[in-house]
């Protein structure tokens, strides 16, 4: 088993503080690092992979619960944007790559491990083309080829579906979870629908972790506290549940439907609420909004 531990981690730009005694553990498999632009996602990442480095804390990687001396040869990191060297042909890119990753492996073993990652993205009909010919959705498969070269142990991938459509998400996420065997595997995203293609999310917000865990566990967690309440759309007024946090408003001609957060069962509104079952949508919005101001 793989672990990716970080400890106290403490950085800031200047005068703005990113992290403060940060610290975060993911294993095999694949987690969701999920949070808005701006909160520390792709930082957090070049501090994983050694690009920054903190004013306190560390960075380290366990294999079988001993640690790994040198976690930059076990780590690989796909950027939010992959487009490197646009005159080369991606065959002879991801060969260079791997050959400057590992220096011990031989001709023979460069080209069977480009074959496979190559396979492994799906895109075997560009290997012979030009990077600045591909389209962005190729180019980010060209990212994920190139990051299982050297057999890493712990794959991040900064905002890869970034700029994806619906079709070419979906693919991308598809193929992230064949390179997830035996494998630690962390991806950022501020797309929520990127959800529902894992099971184990973490929430970032404001250089913190809300939560960690399963979606499943994500949303028991704010089960018996999701309520819901409708109004005649011209008598509805937000003033009548400032006491709580709104989680969604759905108007239509006539009624104006509003879910919202209490932790006791809410009293005293003008038209009656009843408990609804909570979902994604409604934990998502929960972390989002009321955990972070509690924290």
């Amino acid at each position: 088993m793989t672990e990716l531990k970080i400890n106290n981690l403490s950085f800031s730009y200047g005068m703005k503080k990113v992290f403060s005694n940060f610290s975060f553990s993911v294993s095999d498999g694949i987690t969701l690092l999920l949070g808005a632009n701006g909160c520390g996602k792709s930082t957090l990442f070049k501090l994983i992979c050694g690009v920054l480095l903190p004013a306190k804390g560390s960075v380290e990687v366990y294999r079988d619960n001993k640690r790994v001396n040198n976690s930059k040869t076990v780590i690989s990191y796909v950027p939010q944007n992959f487009d490197v060297f646009p005159s080369l042909k991606v065959y002879d890119i991801l060969t260079y790559i791997c050959g400057e990753r590992d220096k011990s492996l031989s001709k023979s073993e460069i080209k069977k491990q480009v074959e496979y990652a190559i396979e492994l993205a799906d895109i075997s009909e560009y290997a012979y083309k030009k990077m600045r010919t591909l389209s962005g959705g190729t180019k980010q498969r060209v990212g994920i080829a190139q990051s299982v070269l050297g057999n890493p142990k712990i794959i991040v991938a900064d905002e890869p579906t970034a700029g994806l459509d619906p079709e070419q998400r979906e693919r991308y996420n598809r193929i992230v979870t064949k390179t997830a065997e035996n494998r630690c595997v962390l991806i950022s995203t501020h797309i929520f629908d990127d959800m529902q293609y894992y099971d184990n999310v973490a929430l970032m917000f404001d250089g913190k972790i809300n939560f960690s865990g399963t979606k499943e566990e994500m949303v028991k967690s704010v089960s018996g506290k999701i309520y819901q309440v409708t109004y005649k759309s011209s008598e509805f007024s937000k003033k009548y549940l400032d006491r709580f946090t709104i989680l969604s408003i759905n108007e239509n001609r006539d009624e104006t439907t509003v879910r919202f957060y209490s932790d006791d069962f809410p009293v005293n509104l003008t038209n009656e609420p009843i408990k609804s079952e909570a979902d994604l949508k409604d934990a998502w919005v929960y972390y989002c909004r009321v955990k972070n101001d509690k924290t």
